[in-house]
């Protein structure tokens, strides 16, 4: 799987679970906060969408890594089996 391929289906899921509108969503867009305004309830959805999806445990991790689409694939990306 590539880095790409692991982006577009974090987009997706992020788009069909999540509400969030594909329009306003880039790879580089801000997850929380001032960007698309992501919140808790959805992290941890976030979170077992990457475990069940990519075998990829993210708890524990440096916050820095849910800042977008782009650093949460390249954290995928380097740790998938």
């Amino acid at each position: 799987m590539t880095e790409l391929e692991i982006k577009q289906q974090l987009k997706d899921f992020l788009c069909t679970n999540l509400g969030v509108d594909a329009n306003e969503l880039e790879f580089d867009t801000q997850l929380f906060g001032e960007g698309i305004g992501l919140d808790s309830i959805d992290s941890i959805e976030l979170v077992a969408f990457i475990d069940e999806t990519f075998g990829v445990s993210t708890t524990g991790i440096d916050k820095s890594h849910f800042y977008n689409i782009d650093s949460l694939a390249a954290y995928v990306f380097a740790n998938i089996e």
